[in-house]
């Protein structure tokens, strides 16, 4: 039996007990008033009396109990009501007749599930909008309450530092297992103040990360440390490929300009005189020359690959090839190649002219440099459904094993060249293949000759 039926028959009993004295007290009033009025009455069935008084008060009773147990009900729908409300809980509403007692409390009851419902909605909006934020920040966030335990982590920090176990709070070292990521944490822990360093964090793959870790208070002594993992891997390594690049092309330009500058302060200090010296020295500094704009023409080239025509028009790659190698025709009967066009004569693509231009330059130009005398060069064409690819080989010295991939950096030689090229050759043809959403790579072994495939995507909407 509830706490709340058994205060209703309590206060049932007392209001029973009360009804009796009270009717009893009544019926002797009127017994004597009708005594007083009329004198001849002055016999009364005391049988009556008591029969009437106890049926009075058993009717009053009834009425009383049935009124407590309405407020019973009334109070027990309520507090279900309102408990599932509290709970999140979707309820119907409370339907009372407007004549019922309770009814003005029954819309106050209802107007607040509504609105509790209307909050909770909000509520589970902003929470699903802020999860989907958080789990697609290019950032990873993690949030470490004050007890050290890791609360928060986003699917990025999720991926990337391989957390696991976030169904219950647990101390965030179980997680952060990087030597410096965790004293930077601990440091803010000891310290209350926000900190901002560049880390490297080890794994499969090395990341940089630009990391912020904020100290966040709260009130009553409680705060938060949040930590942001901004992925600077690729700013920090073009910073770097810049600066590799300026100090390779200022020695790569530094070594003829020191050559040609040598040789003509030799011709300045009588060199000159001398016929045969002087035709010597002027074809070194000729060819010096030449290496000079050779290389600065490959430089502006790589600053001119994405920024030149986007436009994509349809060739025919056979005749293009073929115009090409025209182009190097004396080349190979120098080196008295036998050249192979492979490419059907009827196919059409959609290419950056350009870019096409600067990739078939510069691997048939490899192919014949680094060649051998009587050697072969094949470009060959192969196509399947959206994509197409362009093969060039020859039977050179090939490429040292470990170095296929090192080939596309700029300014990268490799150990047994011969010729003195500039070492931009095939990284052109890697920014030019990128430009046009291609992929390119290397098959080599020393002294069996090099085969270079790039492959190209085909619009086929």
């Amino acid at each position: 039996m509830s706490s709340s039926r058994k205060k209703a028959i309590k206060r049932t009993v007392q209001f029973g007990f009360a009804s009796l004295i009270g009717n009893a007290f009544m019926a002797f009033l009127v017994y004597k008033l009708i005594v007083k009025e009329n004198p001849r009455v002055t016999k009364v069935d005391m049988s009556l009396l008591i029969a009437v008084i106890l049926l009075i008060t058993v009717i009053e009773i009834i009425v009383f109990w049935s009124n407590q147990k309405k407020i019973i009900e009334r109070q027990k729908l309520f507090r279900k009501n309102l408990e599932e409300v509290i709970k999140g809980n979707h309820v119907p509403k409370i339907q009372l007749d407007p004549e019922d007692p309770f009814y003005k409390l029954s819309k106050v009851v209802n107007e607040i599930g509504t609105h509790e419902r209307h909050q909770i909605h909000v509520l589970r909006n902003q929470q699903s909008e802020l999860t989907a934020i958080m789990d697609n920040l290019p950032v990873g966030v993690l949030v470490i309450n004050r007890h050290r335990e890791l609360q928060v982590a986003n699917t990025y920090a999720i991926n990337h530092l391989g957390i696991t176990g976030l169904d219950v709070p647990h101390p965030y070292t179980m997680d952060i297992r990087d030597h410096e990521l965790s004293e930077l944490v601990d440091n803010v822990f000891r310290t209350r103040q926000s900190t901002t360093k560049t880390i490297k964090l080890d794994g499969d793959q090395p990341y940089i990360y630009e990391t912020t870790v904020v100290y966040s208070p709260k009130v009553h002594h409680k705060f938060e440390i949040i930590v942001l993992l901004y992925d600077a891997t690729e700013t920090v390594r073009s910073k770097q490929i810049e600066r590799d690049f300026v100090n390779n092309a200022s020695h790569e330009l530094r070594t003829p300009i020191t050559s040609i500058a040598g040789f003509a302060d030799t011709l300045l200090n009588g060199a000159k005189d001398d016929p045969e010296t002087l035709d010597n020295f002027l074809r070194i500094i000729k060819a010096e020359s030449d290496k000079l704009v050779q290389l600065t023409d490959d430089i502006l080239t790589m600053s001119r690959v994405k920024s030149g025509e986007r436009e994509r028009k349809e060739i025919n790659l056979h005749k293009y090839v073929d115009q090409q190698l025209k182009l190097v025709e004396s080349n190979i009967s120098s080196m008295n190649l036998h050249v192979e066009n492979n490419i059907p004569a009827d196919v059409n693509e959609e290419v950056i002219e350009n870019d096409l231009f600067q990739i078939v330059k510069n691997l048939i130009t490899n192919a014949i440099s680094y060649n051998r005398k009587g050697g072969k060069i094949k470009i060959d064409y192969g196509s399947h459904h959206d994509r197409w690819k362009l093969v060039v080989s020859d039977t050179g010295i090939g490429i040292p094993l470990g170095q296929t991939d090192r080939v596309f950096e700029r300014f990268y030689r490799v150990n047994n060249a011969t010729k003195g090229g500039t070492g931009l050759g095939l990284a052109i043809v890697k920014e030019a293949v990128d430009d046009m959403n291609g992929s390119v790579r290397i098959e080599s072994d020393e002294d069996s000759g090099t085969t270079v495939i790039v492959k190209f995507k085909r619009d086929i909407n």
